[in-house]
């Protein structure tokens, strides 16, 4: 952490970068490591190829991707919560092509690769902003403090995933201290449906199957140009699916080019999603990945849920 900081102490001008389909700890890391930035005295732009989800709009988000991106203007990039190169999107080749990068993650599987690596498998990314804001010495503000939390809340199901620590909850202890908004942070995440979504959700309900405690829906691009919607719009979908009896792996399938389809799984503590989600040139947590498949629908559909049954079958067999 110590030449993360004399780092970009050094810099000039830096370019921070996060994953695709971001989440609210993507988004939280994004705020975290501009803040420090800025307090170093640095110029910093954030970037991520992909629309930032309706479901984090309640949060002042303009800071990303507010300005185009020319590499020769930054001598410092950095990427946080990034565990595969892919998922940077148009922005890979920087991190291919430059030795001024740095990659700050807590993903166990991962293959991006920068000049400075700092790995901590935490339950969350911004968990790992926290101890580098503190090492700095700077005072956290009640800005930074909510995204921060925003992070950590969002990557730990409001500290109910199994990947919660008791460092989590010291975090988060710390962060209210700083002036965390977490209650408008947990009512957005987790409680608040709009009306859009409960209508979605319903429609989706019917279109969801089950395959030997696999439960998944199919979206193609007719549904969302038919419903006047996009993949951001189905947010927690996914863990919605989880949640039914019975129901050991959950997952999403949305085409979001034709013939291309963005997955998100989801599982309880026993099955291991992410050796599934490298396998179509994804990752992420153990309980909680996403990844990319290409071809006939039919097709596709039928090799991540062979895919996942294997997972089952071998985990099941060592219980």
């Amino acid at each position: 952490m110590k030449e993360i900081l004399k780092k970009i102490k050094h810099s000039s001008k830096v370019a921070v970068f996060g994953h695709q389909s971001p989440d609210g700890d993507c988004v939280g890391c994004l705020a975290a490591i501009s803040f420090l930035c800025e307090k170093f005295g640095k110029t910093v732009d954030a970037f991520v190829d992909d629309e930032i989800p309706s479901r984090l709009s309640f949060l002042d988000t303009k800071f990303i991707n507010n300005c185009e991106f020319d590499e020769k203007n930054y001598d410092l990039f950095i990427s946080v919560d990034v565990a595969d190169k892919h998922q940077l999107g148009k922005y890979s080749a920087v991190f291919d092509d430059n030795h001024s990068t740095i990659s700050i993650d807590h993903h166990s599987i991962r293959d991006l690769v920068s000049k400075i690596t700092y790995v901590d498998k935490k339950a969350s990314c911004c968990e790992i902003l926290f101890e580098l804001l503190t090492l700095s010495k700077f005072k956290l503000n009640s800005w930074v403090a909510t995204f921060l939390y925003l992070g950590v809340s969002d990557d730990t199901g409001c500290f109910m995933h199994d990947s919660t620590t008791s460092y989590s909850h010291y975090v988060a202890s710390k962060l209210f201290d700083y002036g965390a908004d977490f209650a408008t942070v947990n009512y957005h995440l987790f409680k608040l449906v709009t009306k859009k979504t409960y209508e979605l959700t319903k429609k989706l309900d019917e279109m969801a199957k089950t395959d030997n405690g696999i439960r998944y829906v199919v979206v193609s691009q007719k549904f969302l140009k038919d419903n006047n919607c996009k993949k951001s719009d189905f947010g927690d979908y996914v863990n919605t699916l989880l949640n039914l009896e019975g129901t050991k792996i959950s997952f999403t399938m949305i085409e979001i080019q034709k013939d291309f389809y963005s997955l998100s799984f989801r599982s309880l503590k026993n099955y291991n999603v992410a050796n599934v989600a490298t396998k179509f040139g994804g990752g992420g947590h153990s309980q909680a990945a996403g990844g990319r498949i290409g071809g006939d629908r039919d097709v596709c559909l039928n090799k991540v849920i062979d895919e996942l049954k294997l997972e089952i079958q071998h985990k099941d067999a060592s219980i």
